[in-house]
């Protein structure tokens, strides 16, 4: 069962795993991106960065990517959309930190005829997303809803349908990190009768310390909790601190995180975590580009909504090739 899970998940995101699109000729137009990002401190953004410059080589375009030091500095993000706007660049790529927030911004670029496209997290948008929208012609992301009900599944078989568990969140605020944790309360909630999640609990921005505060203390009053979910990659590091500052047998108390990096992933191989969603970041950033090129360069309308995939990977397929291949340090 597990394999079809995992397969099912990544069905799209094996045909983004690699970067899309041919080389031009010199003699066409080099088109200038803005890409503005809800962060750069997390390797997650990195390789979002690197699939979107990998792409911009291959189609004769120049980008310039930047983000806020934290994920929880909507007003910082906006003064990058803000200035990206007054560049006048041949488009702009966005990842919504707020769900309302940008939406007169991207409504600005409009009127200013940048066309834009959203990637990983969208805004809020009036109206459908799309040619006809006057804020975004699409979005390139993962379905965090999906991908959190799939984490719930494996979490549910891990602990054998049964026990006490914590969804420690890093957002309420961005759709991504609402979505996720709805995917996974609502999959257990509807299919899961014999798990009890405790309250929800935020790290907001997935500050590793804070993570590890919240997974101690409850740790400490649940001495039967089953298991931990993290919904990225500072919590996953943080949860796996508080294990093992709490001295919690390794495998005793399941932890389920979000997206990889080098800490993350030696806990997984160590037994200390259970297993992660991965998403595929540079896939993210590739479509990103190749949309907004083709639409710039060829008036070629990208689709609404660009679904990048997403895997579940633990110790025993973390080298796998369609795994390994959407894994960063």
């Amino acid at each position: 069962m597990k394999k079809s899970l995992i397969a099912a998940a990544a069905v799209t995101a094996l045909a983004v795993s690699a970067i899309v699109g041919s080389p031009v000729t010199a003699a066409e137009k080099t088109i200038k991106i803005q890409l503005i990002s809800k962060g750069e401190t997390h390797q997650f953004w990195q390789a979002v960065k690197k699939g979107a410059q990998d792409q911009a080589k291959l189609m004769n375009a120049e980008i310039n990517f930047q983000g806020p030091a934290s994920e929880t500095m909507i007003d910082k993000q906006l003064e990058m959309l803000d200035a990206a706007i007054a560049l006048k660049p041949d488009a702009i790529g966005y990842a919504a930190l707020g769900t309302t927030q940008a939406v007169s911004r991207l409504k600005a670029a409009h009127t200013a005829k940048i066309p834009v496209y959203m990637f990983d997290t969208a805004a809020s948008c009036p109206a459908p997303l799309g040619k006809d929208s006057d804020c975004a012609l699409g979005v390139a992301y993962t379905n965090s809803t999906a991908a959190g009900a799939l984490a719930a599944d494996m979490m549910a078989k891990l602990i054998r349908n049964k026990g006490k568990v914590l969804v420690v969140g890093h957002s309420q605020t961005n759709q991504t990190g609402i979505d996720r944790a709805k995917g996974f309360i609502d999959r257990i909630n509807s299919k899961y009768k014999n798990i009890t999640l405790l309250k929800t609990q935020y790290s907001e921005g997935g500050d590793a310390l804070k993570a590890q505060e919240i997974v101690s203390a409850a740790l400490l009053v649940n001495k039967d909790l089953k298991g931990v979910y993290a919904t990225n990659e500072g919590i996953s590091i943080g949860a796996g601190q508080a294990f093992k500052a709490s001295k919690v047998r390794v495998g005793k108390v399941k932890l389920i995180g979000f997206d990889s990096g080098k800490q993350q992933m030696a806990n997984i191989k160590s037994g200390l975590q259970s297993g992660a969603i991965t998403q595929s970041p540079m896939g993210i950033g590739a479509k990103t580009v190749e949309a907004l090129v083709n639409y710039v360069r060829n008036g070629t309308v990208p689709a609404p909504l660009i679904d990048t995939g997403f895997f579940y990977y633990d110790r025993k397929n973390i080298k796998e090739p369609q795994i390994a291949g959407n894994l960063y340090e």
